[in-house]
């Protein structure tokens, strides 16, 4: 059983941390200020990633040298806002590949994608291809039809299971 005391220390601390997570100058002494240009982290919408590390503060914009090319190119600020927190992309990865370079990657990706899917139903027939890819006829039939992979769920889980 808690005290009033107790409890109104509690309530203030929860006030505290909600007005640390949405007002940037509320962190209080000795956390960085963020640099100009810099777009502020939603704390709140990187819970996905399940790391000991920190999470960003805020995201700056960063320069890379494509895989493919070679051509200097910069991460922006809000493009990283949005693979770590719309696409929830892990606090990890970065990007590799400039935007001319992305596009001929992705074709590749899916034509191979494509290839396995008629491989697997030319041996297995499209009920067995389905049951080994975890997916229903019709997800394997509109698979087909799109070209495209379909995806079950959010974007964290696409249906997979850990085989043991």
């Amino acid at each position: 059983m808690t005290s009033g005391k107790q409890r109104k220390v509690r309530l203030k601390q929860r006030r505290r941390d909600k007005a640390h997570r949405a007002d940037p100058k509320a962190r209080g002494p000795g956390l960085p200020d963020p640099p100009s240009g810099a777009v502020m982290a939603d704390l709140a919408q990187l819970e996905h990633d399940n790391t000991y590390g920190p999470r960003p503060l805020f995201y700056v914009d960063r320069p890379f040298a494509c895989i493919d090319c070679g051509s200097e190119e910069v991460w922006t600020a809000a493009d990283q806002k949005w693979w770590y927190e719309v696409a929830k992309g892990k606090l990890e990865s970065r990007a590799v590949r400039c935007s001319a370079c992305r596009k001929p990657h992705q074709a590749r990706v899916n034509a191979a994608r494509k290839a396995h899917l008629d491989g697997l139903i030319a041996n297995y027939g499209i009920e067995e291809a389905a049951q080994r890819l975890q997916r229903t006829v019709e997800e394997v039939q509109r698979m087909i039809e799109t070209g495209h992979k379909v995806r079950r769920g959010t974007h964290a889980s696409r249906g997979r299971t850990r085989r043991r």
